[in-house]
């Protein structure tokens, strides 16, 4: 995921792997469809652009 990639270029690798734990994962891939939009509002809130 690009949006993944540019936060953690930008420093916020920790930030993006507390996001996905707060999601119950430990990658983008184990995400239930469900979940998607509120993951990709979250990554928003942390400068990703989607």
């Amino acid at each position: 995921m690009a949006a993944g990639a540019t936060l953690m270029d930008a420093g916020k690798a920790n930030d993006l792997i507390n996001l996905l734990h707060s999601f119950g994962v430990q990658a983008v891939m184990e995400l239930k469809p469900e979940q998607l939009g509120a993951f990709a509002t979250a990554m928003r809130d942390l400068g990703a652009k989607i």
